[in-house]
């Protein structure tokens, strides 16, 4: 017979262990085939994976889990960030990358039905019709892991099946809130499997559409042709400004805008045309389609799937808080966002003097963590975010007697424009627009078996090849002096393999060791030219700079584990393993390509140790898992923002030593079951819980300041400062309680708490 178990996998090993404990007759006997179906369940039977948390479809449903960014608010020591509509940061233990440039690569790769997302502006996957999502926490160091020095997250679509099924949903939700506009949201999903032919060919088409109104105020919202607006009498005349402003009149008894924009005389307002009052739309849609053969006799099993989506939103904004001398202070352009000049000038009303009401309105501003009116702002030149993508991908399964294979190709396509305020103010500083778009080619295979030559080991072995092309180009216009626009384009080929073998052996009937190995390759040529448009009277001087280079890098990474089993209930593990990830060109260095520590930063090295435990007991009323580890980084890849007369530069820096210790705990209560009746047992608390203490250990680094004298570097030096997106403390609770109310179906409610301490954003 075959017998098909699934399960909620949040706490899977726990569960695992209490199917080995009981004392009963054993109550698989005669089953002969045993299916474990999962996305965190096939991630656990990996042999280099020990900390997982894991979802499946319905955790992810109950706990309105969109994309893969709302997961960071249920793992802990886990943070995902993003910058734009689009391209996100995502940090495991401490470890990642905060860069959300085209030709960024993660340290937390995203893996979807076997294949790497590598190109950023995909990776903040669209979760629908999703089998199960796993977050491996921790460098992975072989299988098809490539560049895992933090992690992976994983993700299992729903697979076709033979028999006629299928869902529909919409979820209603609305923003409410005395900061913002009141904006309604919606998302419809469904998807239906049917046979093509017989049970041999099925089909699964499924698909998802999302909209979001705006609920952002925009002071610069205007119905004005820029034809029929006055100049400006005087320097900042209100008369002449778009954007809202807050007036006061100076020594001469002339009103001046104090946060609004910077005019000079006869100059016209430059925001943007017909731009809405309000900011935030989002209209998306996705969906996949699924071919799935299954031959009858031949233990094949082979998926074919092409999904495409589309995501149309503006481009995010922000609160522009000021740190021209101070926090809370005049931008380079004089500006200051209403509700922090309003805040200034009673202060100084008040009877403070204006250096005491600069020092308070600092610490007003650190106290509230930023702006009070946080979804208001004066925005120039809004923008929009589009990105077309394009996957392609087939996964193939085959059992033979003395192992299974499985093969998994993808080829991924995305197009992506790009418009922002970046200086989020109502003046033309540094708005940005940009275009990119990538291909990735992808190919896998890995070999799996229970035993080798008679031993009782079960082993892994495989292989992965990768190749992505990205193409890119930023325009931003500088206005510091004049309109001087640069230009940069860049394009990045990459290349690369990995080849792995790893294995379990059951040195006793407790004790189980551990260990693997994957070669690792990587090849980038890059190539990056800059054209700088300086405006000098009615003319424009061309500065140009371009460079290229091309770097391979190689390393051999592994782990080794030793498990131990007390007993049924109670096991133990120590591990040690080696992290790697490969170098980064910096493309806002247009000069610099083959100058190390500027144009590129080297591969970052990782060793970590881990020690963790995992337990049941009180009749499996109780259970969880414990972990505690120590990392030690080489050459730690940190971004870093700067900026000067030349522009703003994202670079990625190497940190040349850091470390971090941290611990992570769930636990998992079924207080009633057994003790109440069956209708109200099922009570279930789970609670996780993550503790971060990270350092740089040697980060000594310079950034470029301008003077009219001249161009000089300067150090700075974040020795002893904590890693990015490294909060001290994260826990989550959820409580549910199914209530079974017989033909009336059944009642859960639910209850979901997280809470994380404060992240440091900058090194």
């Amino acid at each position: 017979m075959c017998f098909l178990y699934m399960m909620s996998t949040a706490s899977l090993m726990p569960l695992v262990a209490s199917a080995q404990n009981s004392t009963d007759a054993d109550p698989w006997a005669g089953v002969e085939e045993m299916l474990v179906t999962g996305s965190g369940i096939n991630s656990l039977l990996d042999p280099e994976n020990v900390s997982v948390i894991a979802f499946d479809t319905k955790m992810l449903a109950d706990r309105g889990v969109a994309d893969v960014g709302d997961i960071a608010a249920f793992v802990p020591n886990l943070d995902i960030r993003s910058q734009n509509a689009t391209n996100a940061s995502f940090f495991i233990r401490g470890v990642g990358l905060q860069d959300f440039g085209a030709n960024s690569t993660s340290a937390v790769p995203i893996i979807q039905d076997g294949v790497i997302r590598n190109p950023s502006a995909t990776q903040l996957v669209g979760l629908f019709d999703i089998e199960g999502l796993s977050v491996l926490r921790g460098p992975q160091s072989t299988g098809n892991h490539r560049n895992a020095s933090a992690g992976t997250i994983k993700i299992l679509t729903a697979k076709p099946t033979p028999e006629f099924s299928g869902y529909a949903q919409t979820t209603l939700s609305q923003i409410s809130s005395v900061d913002a506009y009141d904006a309604p949201r919606y998302n419809v999903e469904g998807a239906v499997s049917a046979p093509l032919w017989k049970d041999i060919v099925s089909m699964r088409i499924s698909a998802r559409y999302s909209k979001e109104f705006p609920f952002v105020e925009n002071g610069c919202a205007n119905r004005s042709p820029i034809a029929s607006r006055p100049e400006a009498v005087f320097g900042n005349d209100a008369n002449a400004q778009i954007c809202e402003t807050i007036t006061r009149t100076d020594t001469f008894d002339n009103i001046q805008g104090i946060d609004g924009e910077r005019l000079r005389p006869r100059e016209i307002s430059a925001v943007r045309p017909f731009l809405a009052k309000r900011l935030g739309e989002v209209d998306d849609y996705a969906f996949r389609v699924q071919l799935r053969v299954q031959p009858p006799g031949s233990n094949l099993d082979f998926i074919l799937r092409a999904e495409a989506s589309n995501l149309n939103r503006d481009s995010t904004v922000g609160s522009h808080v000021g740190t021209g001398r101070f926090l809370g202070g005049l931008d380079s352009f004089g500006y200051s966002d209403a509700e922090t000049s309003l805040r200034h000038e009673q202060l100084q009303a008040s009877g403070l003097s204006e250096e005491d009401a600069d020092a308070e309105i600092a610490r007003q501003i650190f106290e509230d963590g930023g702006d009070r009116l946080p979804y208001r702002g004066n925005f120039d030149s809004p923008g929009r975010t589009i990105v077309e993508t394009l996957t392609i991908s087939q996964t193939t399964k085959a059992s033979f007697d003395a192992f299974e294979m499985e093969v998994n190709l993808g080829y991924i396509q995305y197009n992506k424009s790009e418009g922002r305020d970046t200086d989020i103010s109502p003046n033309r500083v540094f708005p940005s627009t940009s275009e990119d778009d990538a291909w990735e080619a992808y190919a896998s295979v890995d070999f799996q078996g229970e035993d080798l030559f008679g031993l009782p080991l079960s082993w892994t072995a495989g292989g992965y090849g990768i190749a992505e092309n990205v193409e890119a180009k930023q325009i931003q216009t500088l206005g510091f002096v004049g309109v001087r626009t640069v230009t940069t384009d860049f394009e990045q080929d990459t290349y690369g393999f990995g080849l792995f073998a790893d294995f379990d052996y059951e040195i006793s009937e407790r004790m189980t060791f551990s260990a693997g190995a994957r070669y690792n390759w990587e090849k980038k040529e890059f190539q990056v030219n800059d054209l700088d448009l300086v405006p000098i009277g009615n003319f424009f001087f061309e500065d140009t700079a371009e460079s290229e280079n091309q770097l391979t890098w190689d390393a051999v990474t592994g782990f080794a584990r030793v498990r131990y089993d007390f007993t049924e209930d109670i096991g133990v593990y120590m591990s040690f393993t080696r992290g790697f990830k490969a170098g980064h060109f910096n493309p806002s260095r247009p000069d610099s390509a083959q100058i190390p520590g500027k144009g590129f930063a080297d591969p970052e090295k990782l060793d970590a140790f881990e020690w963790g435990a995992d337990f049941a007991g009180w009749g499996d009323r109780i259970s969880g898992n414990l972990a505690i580890f120590y990392y030690n980084y080489r050459n730690y890849q940190v971004f870093r923002l700067t900026s000067n007369f030349g522009g703003v530069f994202r670079e990625i820096q190497n940190a040349e030593k850091a470390r971090s210790l941290g611990a992570e705990l769930s636990v998992t209560l079924r207080p009633l079951q057994g003790y109440v009746p069956e209708a109200i047992e099922d009570l279930t608390i789970t609670f996780d819980g993550g503790w971060l203490e990270t350092e740089y250990l040697d980060f000594v680094n310079f950034d470029q300041r301008n003077t009219p004298a001249g161009q000089f570097n300067i150090n700075v030096d974040n020795t002893g400062n904590p890693l990015i997106s490294a909060a001290s403390l994260q826990a989550t609770l959820n409580v549910t309680w199914p209530l079974l109310l017989d033909r009336f179906g059944t009642l859960t409610p639910q209850y979901d708490m997280t809470w994380t301490d404060d992240t440091p954003f900058d090194a």
